[in-house]
């Protein structure tokens, strides 16, 4: 009775080994095919990472471009301020001039300016 039960264990063994076996490579297939889907959205994203980087540089070359023009126009700006702040001077002079020749030859007597070309007599 023992060998009678014995051959049909065996056969449970073998099916069973079997069934496992079978469902060990459905498994490793599954994997398989997980490990592909993930490594296309490694690639997709490897891909996407290394586009942000290209415009972040192209960014940066446009930042640096106009911080370089920014600087130009603040040293250009500097040196207008200085022209007309030299401007104005030469023009504040001149008036300086104009009022001295108006005090001098408009407003002073025919004897006034004739006794200052007399004597010397500069202001």
């Amino acid at each position: 009775m023992r060998n009678k039960i014995l051959p049909e264990i065996q056969e449970d063994r073998v099916l069973s080994v079997e069934y496992v076996s079978n469902l060990l490579e459905q498994i490793d297939q599954k994997m398989d095919e997980e490990i592909g889907y993930k490594q296309q959205t490694i690639t997709r994203q490897e891909n996407e990472i290394q586009k942000l980087r290209s415009i972040i540089d192209e960014k940066n070359t446009v930042i640096r471009d106009t911080a370089d023009k920014l600087q130009e126009c603040q040293r250009s700006s500097e040196g207008n301020r200085q022209l007309i702040n030299k401007l104005l001077a030469d023009i504040d002079r001149l008036k300086q001039d104009i009022e001295w020749y108006k005090r001098t030859y408009v407003y002073r007597s025919f004897l006034g300016t004739i006794k200052q070309k007399l004597f010397g007599n500069n202001e």
